[in-house]
């Protein structure tokens, strides 16, 4: 009976473990979706990460509705940002302010995807 509710409460430990807590089911909006955008945001990356307002994790694609809509910018562009953020993954995740998946991943640009850490 005791090894019934070890395993009892082994596979809910585990259960716990696996899931995933999201902060924001982002859609990127690119182009003409960009005008309706709820913020824009730029990835800083390197020695420019210590101007980051918040780090997040991209725990990666989901197919959540999503409650935020965010158009990601750069170079001259990212003058008009309201955020900066860094992008953390593997040990340094666990430093991460927010955790976000992305709800339309698959029409987003490579060089897009590799800065979200998605490939």
């Amino acid at each position: 009976m005791h090894n019934f509710f070890l395993i009892l409460f082994l596979s809910f430990f585990s259960l716990k473990l696996n899931s995933q807590t999201i902060d924001f089911a982002v859609k990127v909006a690119q182009g003409i979706s960009a005008i309706t955008s709820d913020a824009k945001i730029e990835i800083v990356e390197g020695i420019s990460a210590i101007t980051a307002d918040e780090k997040w994790e991209v725990v990666g694609a989901c197919s959540n509705i999503p409650n935020i809509s965010i158009e990601f910018v750069e170079g001259i562009s990212a003058i008009t940002a309201d955020f900066k953020i860094e992008i953390v993954s593997g040990l340094s995740a666990i430093t991460a302010d927010r955790k976000i998946c992305i709800t339309n991943a698959n029409e987003i640009d490579i060089n897009l995807l590799e800065k979200l850490k998605l490939i």
